[in-house]
């Protein structure tokens, strides 16, 4: 039986119930200058001791670095159940697998995240790119990405939103009379594509809906897309998305109300 990685995380009120489940215990710091991000993220699996033997959580703490943050627990479950969700979690938030942790130290006390499918490539992206970010109250930002590491499976996503007034934005029109604009358009040729879309203060309120559009392709295959939403200088909501292998194909991704 592998011995307890380190302390059961305090607000997840399990430290009398329990020990943490070795090695299955992650401290990663979040940080980016161009979005003015400082976080932390800790996840455990807490296996229970006592009289809550057979039962194990999956905990999750998270927020601003120097903050208590938010705390969330799931189950109770079996150990196995437990670490599923743990390391599901993992890929999202890494982009690796929980195999794979120790190739670049994440997984370790105080690992940095690395880019993955998540919103951390999501913002080295658009940092590359010179977009612009929701940063503070009042902001709205909504961002499109797509794989292009192969050069046979090549696609021209197109991200459309529309505002509450009922304007749509995207590439065919890029600003809005209610301040949104889409400020990053990439194409087939890039390497490492990516779309934004963004009130940088005083976004209306009201309904907003999200589309994105096959304007082109260069195969026949459905290919997976993500599109991140922040809300208020937030962190990023991602949606991931399948795109059916049809030139000028549709696929709705999300209404949300502001």
């Amino acid at each position: 039986m592998p011995k307890s990685a380190g302390k059961v995380i305090p607000a997840s009120g399990l430290a009398d119930k329990g020990k943490v489940f070795a090695p299955y215990d992650v401290d990663m710091n979040i940080s980016d200058a161009a979005t003015n991000m400082n976080k932390f993220y800790r996840m455990q699996v807490v296996e229970g001791t006592g009289g809550s033997q057979g039962k194990s959580w999956f905990v999750q703490q998270w927020g601003r670095v120097g903050s208590a943050g938010q705390q969330q627990v799931k189950g109770p479950t079996s150990t196995a159940g437990a670490i599923k969700l743990m390391e599901q979690k993992f890929r999202q938030k890494t982009g690796k697998s929980w195999a794979d942790r120790g190739a670049a130290g994440a997984g370790s006390a105080n690992a940095s995240a690395r880019s993955g499918k998540g919103h951390y490539e999501f913002t080295a992206r658009l940092k590359q790119a010179g977009a612009k970010f929701a940063t503070q109250k009042g902001a709205v930002a909504i961002s499109l990405m797509w794989d292009h590491s192969s050069s046979k499976v090549r696609n021209d996503l197109d991200l459309w939103v529309t505002a509450p007034s009922g304007e749509k934005i995207g590439f065919r029109n890029k600003k809005s009379r209610c301040g949104g604009q889409l400020d990053v358009d990439r194409m087939q040729s890039a390497d490492k594509p990516v779309e934004n879309i963004v009130w940088t203060k005083k976004a209306p309120r009201g309904k907003y809906s999200i589309k994105v559009q096959n304007f082109s392709m260069n195969h026949k295959k459905s290919i997976p897309f993500q599109v991140g939403i922040v809300l208020d200088g937030g962190e990023m909501q991602v949606l991931e998305k399948t795109m059916p292998p049809k030139d000028m194909g549709w696929v709705a991704v999300k209404k949300f109300n502001y």
